[in-house]
């Protein structure tokens, strides 16, 4: 991973440059090991996961740290891009991403909760619709 001028970043990306420095060591250590047909050391991989879960909470704020979880993203996926609708930690990141990037420059266009508002809404407009037809079941029928 190329390293951010941290001069630049102080007080911005710095922790997420940090884990993505430690995330960077774990997977060439994983890479490695799976390479060479050896054991991974079950911290080791505790340790992966806590990191890799870290990156994507962490909020990017510059591009440096947009690359952060990028990398992330591109290892989870073995760089194989057009698989990325088969990864739920490729989407994890993705969707860090986009959360962060809307945040950054457009925050007006974010709408927490607004699936389940939706699907409230509809499951509200079904259930009036069959109240709707059980009355007029029973006019019809009287």
């Amino acid at each position: 991973m190329r390293c951010a001028d941290p001069a630049r970043t102080v007080g911005a990306d710095i922790v997420l440059l940090a884990l993505g420095q430690r995330f960077d060591a774990l997977a060439a250590q994983i890479d490695h090991a799976i390479e060479h047909g050896l054991d991974i050391a079950w911290e080791t991989l505790e340790e992966f996961g806590r990191i890799d879960a870290a990156i994507v909470a962490t909020p990017a704020t510059t591009m440096e740290g947009l690359f952060v979880k990028a990398r992330a993203g591109c290892w989870a996926l073995l760089g194989d891009f057009d698989s990325a609708d088969q990864s739920a930690s490729g989407a994890r990141v993705t969707f860090s991403m986009m959360r962060d990037l809307i945040r950054l420059h457009a925050p007006h266009l974010e709408n927490p909760g607004a699936l389940q508002r939706l699907v409230k809404e509809i499951e509200e407009g079904a259930k009036n619709q069959i109240t709707a037809i059980a009355d007029t079941q029973k006019v019809v029928g009287t």
